[in-house]
């Protein structure tokens, strides 16, 4: 069950000149949040902002999220030092399935390498074959990468030039056959993967990041259109805070 904690700042990295990689101390969520889940971290003098767990250490009571400064909010909580505290809620939302499959294919994107890292973290401590596809614009931006990665740049500077449906088309048959695909990161990019993963008739979940305020399911802000033909309708909405934000990808309309 989410709460709200006051949690204190344990360390904080910048892992380029505008994401600061910060882990808290809140033994209750470290204990809770499975991969897909989120928090929502208050700004002092804003709406609270969700960020995807990216890591837990149950054994220290600690979890890790990553922050990329794009407002004012963002700078604020990036600013954030060893010894400072914030309100966090959290765990939120409900996480992937990591149970049903033996093979699995990661997919991030931009800031959704963070939840993608929690993944691929709890995933090879079960000793479960995983394959992580990595994309971003630039090299500049590339955070989290580790040499067995696939890695792509649009701009071609670092490792496969073109997008991650490039970087999954590298793969070799064996590395796909019988995967189950899960993405996080932006909206084109999760709905190209989700076709990718149509034309190999692979399962395919996806954690859609949209603005949120509330976290809990009240304000309605983040609503998204989910297929209901089971309820004789084309669609209904589905909170993604409360209802998602993983999705079965053959359910959503991009």
């Amino acid at each position: 069950m989410s709460k709200d904690y006051f949690c204190e700042v344990v360390s904080k990295t910048m892992l380029n000149e505008d994401t600061a990689y910060i882990e808290f101390l809140c033994p209750e969520i470290a204990a809770e949040a499975v991969p897909g889940q989120f928090v929502n971290v208050t700004c002092f003098n804003f709406l609270r902002r969700p960020f995807g767990v990216a890591s837990v250490d149950r054994d220290a009571g600690t979890f890790k999220v990553g922050i990329k400064i794009i407002g004012e909010g963002t700078e604020e909580l990036a600013s954030m030092e060893e010894g400072d505290g914030t309100w966090i809620l959290g765990p939120l939302g409900n996480g992937f399935d990591i149970e049903s499959s033996d093979k699995y294919i990661l997919v991030g994107g931009g800031t959704g390498v963070f939840p993608i890292n929690y993944l691929y973290e709890e995933l090879s401590s079960q000793g479960k074959a995983v394959k992580v596809v990595q994309g971003f614009r630039d090299a500049s931006q590339i955070i989290l990468n580790k040499p067995e990665y696939v890695l792509t740049t649009d701009a071609g500077d670092a490792g496969i030039k073109g997008n991650c449906c490039d970087g999954l088309n590298s793969l070799s048959p064996s590395d796909v056959e019988g995967t189950t695909v899960l993405c996080v990161g932006p909206m084109p990019m999760m709905r190209a993967v989700s076709s990718w993963a149509s034309s190999k008739s692979l399962d395919c979940y996806v954690s859609l990041e949209q603005r949120m305020a509330c976290g809990i399911g009240i304000c309605l802000v983040c609503v998204c259109k989910i297929k209901a033909e089971e309820q004789g309708q084309e669609f209904e909405h589905k909170r993604c805070c409360k209802d998602g934000p993983v999705f079965d990808s053959k359910e959503v309309i991009w």
